[in-house]
């Protein structure tokens, strides 16, 4: 005779069994998967485990890689600062220097060049064909000036990147001509008579115009218009094959006109005016003189005033202008870095003051946020 005994199963605490579920995961996930994995691997291979990995992943996702951890006392803040000022304010001076010995001629003639007669309605001068647009001025030399240097005309109150006249072009018709015949985004000037148009857009279409030549006394001085524009963009955004077309045949006419038996990567005037201006005063460079120009020297500008900005309240200015090492005339840089070194220095006095003032020791747990009620109290 067989006695059954029932033995009553004291109910498990569900906490206790949270806890114990809890660690046989971990267990399972140290051990690589727990028992399942083990009976798995009798029908398989054992995959190759990377444990430098899978170490460097655990130390990053339990944040224990190893850190710099810098304590920023006093002496370090103040040296950086000091630091700081030392270095910018002789990098700032040095810029400002160097943007100081750049010689520049400026001549605004857009307002000298109109006959008298037109002076209160220069819109009506610019666009009567009838009349001469040729106009001399005469600039000083005040200082030498040595060669090469650069001519740029210079438009205030241009918008360039203005958001519809920047998208009214298409660079693949500018480099694949016209077998690209995708070009709506150059509307209104994207066709005129039913023929396409190349190139194509207001950008093309508003290209400067104004031409210049100069002589010293009876010399007259060459001009070099070649290698003008960025040979990334001559090489690779405009056709070595493609050739103006229908350009500024229509009845509104807009800025300068292209010679349709040279291909457009060779159109350096067009390839500088297309890099649009971020800013509503821009210099675009039209040329080099690579002669030498002496102190009180006179040079003579013949120009041609073709290009209307007088429609929307523009300038127009000729500049001549040697370099640096560091570029052309700006002071921003160097004023720039002169001011953050010096706000450095500034800085770092106080600081200093500061701390000679209220010296507070390294260390002292009474300054922790849990303590300062007791230290106010």
């Amino acid at each position: 005779m067989v006695t059954t005994i029932l033995v009553a199963k004291k109910p498990e605490n569900s906490k206790s069994k949270k806890q114990d579920i809890g660690r046989e995961l971990i267990s399972m996930d140290l051990d690589g998967g727990g028992g399942g994995g083990s009976a798995a691997s009798t029908d398989h291979q054992p995959m190759p485990v990377n444990h430098g990995r899978s170490n460097a992943l655990q130390q990053f996702t339990q944040q224990t890689l190893p850190a710099c951890k810098p304590v920023l006392t006093p002496a370090w803040v103040i040296g950086t600062f000091f630091m700081m000022g030392a270095v910018f304010i002789p990098v700032g001076l040095i810029s400002l220097h160097a943007s100081q010995s750049v010689n520049e001629i400026m001549d605004r003639y857009d307002i000298e060049c109109v006959p008298d007669g037109f002076k209160s309605n220069r819109v009506a001068y610019i666009k009567n064909a009838s009349i001469s647009k040729s106009c001399n001025r005469y600039l000083k030399v005040d200082k030498h000036m040595k060669a090469p240097i650069y001519i740029y005309y210079q438009l205030d109150n241009f918008y360039q990147n203005h958001r519809r006249y920047v998208k009214s072009r298409s660079e693949d018709q500018l480099l694949h001509g016209l077998g690209y015949n995708k070009t709506s985004t150059c509307e209104p000037q994207a066709s005129e008579n039913g023929l396409p148009i190349v190139p194509c857009g207001l950008v093309a279409w508003s290209l400067f115009n104004d031409t210049y030549s100069f002589s010293r006394g009876t010399k007259k001085l060459d001009v070099e218009r070649k290698n003008i524009a960025w040979k990334s963009d001559r090489d690779h955004k405009y056709g070595k094959h493609v050739y103006p077309f229908n350009f500024q045949n229509g009845s509104f006419i807009g800025g300068g006109k292209l010679d349709t038996t040279i291909p457009l990567s060779n159109q350096e005037d067009l390839i500088v005016w297309m890099r649009t201006a971020a800013f509503p005063s821009f210099r675009k460079l039209y040329g080099r003189i690579e002669e030498d120009l002496e102190e009180d020297d006179l040079i003579v500008v013949h120009l041609m005033n073709n290009y209307n900005t007088y429609s929307f309240g523009g300038t127009k200015m000729l500049v001549l202008s040697t370099s640096s090492w560091l570029g052309g005339k700006n002071s921003f840089l160097g004023v720039a870095y002169i001011f953050v070194g010096s706000s450095s220095l500034l800085i770092a006095l106080i600081f200093l003051l500061l701390h000679v003032k209220n010296p507070r020791p390294y260390g002292d747990m009474m300054y922790l946020s849990g303590n300062r009620k007791d230290i106010s109290s």
